[in-house]
């Protein structure tokens, strides 16, 4: 395979890996909305498996840096992932706020900034402008 066949399909995954992790982010919003934070926190396992490749145990197990490192195994931090798990990351804290856990909610949170503010320096255009405000909703929340 040619390296620039590689180069179309990792492309081609990526944006098939946006709409769908998008997806299950506007789900994960509309359930908390509609006060299920249960349904909102089974469809962010999903989410969460579905950036990083692995199963939720693990993911649940890092620490914010350790996400970052996972994020970070081709030498360099991919960034729109990185910002993909720090929305996911900040609406499963939500889901827990609503489900009263809030330390889990906090945990959460602060885990979802790590991993965003990691990425916010690599992050250019659409990426940059949607960590930027995740990072200052953290902030605020």
């Amino acid at each position: 395979m040619t390296a620039l066949r590689a180069d179309v399909y990792e492309r081609d995954y990526i944006l098939r890996l946006i709409a769908s992790v998008g997806q299950m982010l506007r789900a994960m919003v509309h359930a908390v909305r509609e006060q299920r934070p249960d349904d909102s926190l089974e469809i962010a396992r999903d989410a969460v498996e579905a950036l990083l490749d692995t199963p939720i145990t693990l993911a649940d197990a890092l620490t914010g840096d350790g996400l970052v490192t996972f994020l970070s195994s081709g030498g360099q931090l991919d960034v729109v992932r990185a910002r993909l798990l720090g929305e996911v990351l900040s609406a499963r804290a939500d889901a827990f706020e609503l489900a009263r856990e809030p330390e889990r909610a906090e945990a959460e949170r602060g885990r979802a900034l790590t991993v965003l503010q990691a990425a916010e320096p690599l992050a250019e255009g659409n990426d940059a402008e949607r960590i930027a405000e995740f990072i200052a909703a953290i902030g605020e929340g």
